[in-house]
């Protein structure tokens, strides 16, 4: 069973794609390892900086630490649940300035902060 930490940044296989999904062999973000059902929450990065643009997306510069060799964009809008199969290889690790931007980025898309004042209103 491989040992996932939010953050790492892992070689993913996400071959079976429909429509805009992420498809193919790229990097992934971890952020959540499930593992009672031996699978991994990730955020797909492309290398396509145009990509940039879009709403909930992060540019993250290649370094040693984060194993990336091209620029690359965390698609958090494209945030995915997948089993552990489809981790090939680990890379890297994300920068701590870079994993808070994506975590800042993941409260926004879905609404954290709409769902905590929610929550303090009912009390």
């Amino acid at each position: 069973m491989k040992e996932l930490k939010k953050g790492d940044i892992w070689l993913v296989n996400l071959s079976d794609a429909i429509g805009h999904e992420q498809k193919g062999i790229r990097p992934g973000i971890v952020v959540k390892d499930i593992r009672f059902a031996d699978m991994a929450v990730i955020i797909p990065t492309t290398k396509k900086t145009e990509t940039e643009t879009y709403s909930h997306t992060c540019t993250i510069q290649p370094s040693k630490e984060n194993g990336l060799s091209d620029e690359s964009v965390a698609m958090v809008f494209q945030i995915r649940s997948i089993s552990k199969e489809r981790l090939i290889e680990k890379k890297g690790r994300l920068e701590s300035e870079n994993l808070d931007a994506v975590k800042a980025l993941l409260k926004d898309l879905l609404a954290l902060d709409e769902i905590e004042s929610k929550e303090s209103d009912k009390q």
